[in-house]
């Protein structure tokens, strides 16, 4: 992931629009909806031995939005908000032993149980990004971000809840990015964005500018 943002990093700087009219400027409100990707999901299996009607639980993306105020030509300030679901459901068939006290003796007794998690987390960070690169249409920038990790986690058997987790062991969240937009309008475009922690990998969505 270090290479991935030195190297889009570097592709940004070394551009030949480097010093082309920029499309923000102080005083620019910036307005990022997105979808990210991967989640937690991407690491769950699909069914082991024994396991039916496997699933996974909200899907493959997460959903989010920045907003950005540019205090300077090159500098902004801003708040980075995004959430996800993540888990897993499947039947499965269970044996176990059962002891008869009558006959001194065991046998196998077969049942089906449904077993379901689900984590819920939200991230909500302060965000400043360093414009780097600013052309006519394409704004470059890199960014780092602090704030609060909200968590939920519940795991259960055939509906009961047998464990329920309400808040993250480590509430903390932190985000290094790299990302651009590119404008279509002088105020409508799409970006993307590659970060570590603090979300999913990759970022992409709308660009609104006002």
């Amino acid at each position: 992931m270090k290479k991935i943002l030195l190297i889009a990093g570097f592709g940004f700087i070394m551009s030949p629009s480097l010093f082309a009219q920029s499309p923000v400027m102080q005083g620019s409100i910036l307005i990022d909806p997105y979808i990210g990707f991967p989640t937690s999901n991407s690491m769950w299996n699909n069914g082991g031995d024994g396991e039916d009607n496997y699933k996974v639980n909200g899907g493959q993306l997460s959903y989010g939005g920045r907003f950005e105020y540019m205090i300077a030509d090159d500098f902004g300030i801003g708040i980075d908000a995004n959430f996800v679901t993540c888990g897993y459901n499947f039947d499965q068939i269970d044996s176990i032993s059962v002891y008869d006290p009558n006959t001194g003796t065991y046998s196998d007794s077969i049942t089906s149980n449904n077993y379901d998690y689900t984590a819920k987390r939200t991230r909500i960070m302060v965000r400043i990004n360093k414009h780097i690169v600013q052309t006519e249409t394409v704004d470059a920038y890199i960014g780092v971000g602090a704030g609060y990790r909200l968590m939920s986690r519940v795991w259960q058997t055939n509906g009961v809840n047998d464990l329920e987790q309400e808040e993250a062991l480590i509430p903390i969240a932190c985000r290094l990015a790299i990302g651009a937009r590119f404008y279509f309008t002088d105020n409508i475009g799409a970006h993307i964005e590659l970060g570590a922690l603090g979300g999913s990998v990759i970022q992409a969505g709308v660009a609104v500018k006002f």
